[in-house]
């Protein structure tokens, strides 16, 4: 059996561990936003673009709500506009589809990742460098608005996961 002195020692650690894994971005504090059931976790983009660039990010959207909700609509100051893009791999040939809308299912998730969705902001007014946030607000069909700001990663972090 530890001593509570070993005890509170432990416990210093993790949490030491804890502080610093989050400071670095592997822990993330969940969710960002929510409204109506609806839930924003972790925006995130990687790497850096220049004024007037495409800029794609990410983002995983969860529903605690009984009936399934639609993001309509991505609103920014940050771009000209921004759509929903999903990868089409019918043909053998991967290429980007726009998409109207995206379905969140009702007590589901949806999470949008590298080589599958995306949102891409269109015509940057400015420079975007790690280190830096993008405000957006997501517009849902039942929920409404949701305001986040995208974190924006150094290329050389970790992939992210699902944030199950």
């Amino acid at each position: 059996m530890l001593s509570r002195a070993a005890v509170w020692r432990l416990g210093g650690l993790v949490a030491l561990v804890g502080a610093g894994l989050l400071a670095m971005g592997q822990i993330h504090p969940e969710p960002v936003a929510q409204r109506g059931g609806v839930a924003v976790i972790h925006p995130w983009a990687k790497g850096s673009a220049l004024k007037g660039d495409q800029f794609p990010f990410y983002a995983t959207f969860t529903n605690s709500g009984a009936r399934p909700d639609r993001l309509l609509k991505i609103e920014t100051a940050a771009a000209h506009h921004a759509i929903l893009k999903a990868l089409d791999t019918k043909t053998g040939i991967v290429r980007p589809v726009e998409l109207d809308e995206l379905a969140v299912p009702a007590n589901g998730r949806v999470s949008l990742r590298p080589g599958a969705h995306q949102i891409t902001l269109i015509g940057l007014y400015g420079k975007v460098e790690p280190g830096g946030f993008i405000p957006v607000t997501f517009v849902f069909e039942r929920a409404g608005r949701l305001s986040a700001d995208i974190r924006v990663e150094n290329l050389g972090e970790p992939e992210h996961k699902d944030h199950s």
